[in-house]
C-alpha cells in the first residue's frame, strides 16, 4: 500500500482504504477501481491523496464498522452545530456508538495498521477525533485495561478536542500564519473542552481529562499549563500519542 497523491493517480489503480464525506458516508469503497471519473471527483472534492493497494491482499481491514464509524462522525457534528449555536451539548448521544466502537476493537483485535482513514479538510476534526479514540482504545488493550476503563477512555479520546467547538471557524479554516490573538484561542481549547464535558452528567472525570491534557507533554513543554511526567493523566498521555500518530 502506498499514499498516492490525487494529480499522480492513474486508472486501474486499486484503493486500498474507504474515502467518506464529511457526513461519514462512503464515497469511494476500498477495492475500487480508480477510473478517470472518480480522479475527476476526488479533485473536485479536494482531496490531497489515496491509498492505494500495490499488491494483491493488500486492502486494509476497517477497524471498525461504517455503522458505526458514520454514527460517530454525525455525532460529532451534530455536536459542532449545537455548541457553536449556543446549545446545550449532548455528549451522551455519542456513548452508544463509543460503546460500539469499544466492542468492536476487542473483538476485532487487528493491527493498528488499519487504523487511517483519507478525509476530506472540512471533515478533518470528526474523522480524527474518531481515529483518535480508535488508537486510544487499542492501546489501553494493550496496557491491559478492562471494558469499563477502555470505555472511558474511549470516551475521552473522542472529545478530546471538544474545546475547538469554542474556536470561530474563520480561524479554524486559515490557510495563513495565525496571529498571537490567534494562537492564544487556539491553546485555550483544552481547558474549554474539559469545562463542556465536567458540565455533563455520564461524563467521568478521567474522561474530561482527555480534553484538558492531551496537549501536555512529558518533559514539562506542553499547555496549558505545563505538567510534566505522571502529573498527566494516564489516559490523556495516552491521547497525546494516539493524536500525534494520526496526525503523521
Amino acid at each position: 500500500m502506498e499514499k498516492v497523491r490525487i494529480e499522480n493517480l492513474k486508472s486501474g489503480m486499486k484503493l486500498a482504504r474507504t474515502i467518506y464525506s464529511p457526513e461519514g458516508l462512503v464515497l469511494v469503497r476500498v477495492d475500487a477501481e480508480i477510473t478517470e471519473s472518480i480522479i475527476a471527483k476526488l479533485k473536485q472534492l479536494g482531496l490531497p491523496a489515496a491509498y492505494i493497494s500495490t499488491k494483491d491482499g493488500d486492502m486494509i481491514p476497517e477497524p471498525v464498522s461504517e455503522l458505526t464509524r458514520v454514527d460517530l462522525i454525525r455525532s460529532l457534528s451534530k455536536l459542532d452545530n449545537e455548541v457553536r449555536s449556543g446549545q446545550n451539548a449532548n455528549l451522551l448521544a455519542s456513548k452508544r456508538p463509543l460503546y460500539d466502537l469499544v466492542d468492536e476493537i476487542v473483538c476485532n483485535n487487528k493491527n493498528l495498521v488499519g487504523i487511517t482513514d483519507v478525509r476530506l479538510r472540512k471533515d478533518y476534526i470528526y474523522g480524527h477525533s474518531v481515529n483518535v479514540s480508535i488508537i486510544a482504545v487499542k492501546i489501553g488493550i494493550l496496557m491491559g485495561y478492562n471494558q469499563l476503563k477502555l470505555a472511558d477512555l474511549a470516551v475521552g479520546a473522542l472529545f478530546h478536542d471538544l474545546g475547538m467547538t469554542k474556536i470561530p471557524l474563520e480561524i479554524l479554516d486559515k490557510t495563513s500564519g495565525l496571529t498571537d490573538d490567534e494562537v492564544k484561542l487556539i491553546h485555550a481549547h483544552p481547558e474549554e473542552g474539559y469545562n463542556i464535558l465536567k458540565q455533563n452528567q455520564g461524563i467521568s472525570a478521567s474522561s474530561a481529562h482527555v480534553a484538558y491534557q492531551h496537549h501536555e507533554r512529558y518533559n514539562g513543554t506542553g499547555y496549558p499549563r505545563g505538567m510534566a511526567g505522571d502529573a498527566i493523566h494516564e489516559f490523556a498521555r495516552i491521547a497525546a500519542v494516539a493524536d500525534v500518530y494520526d496526525s503523521m
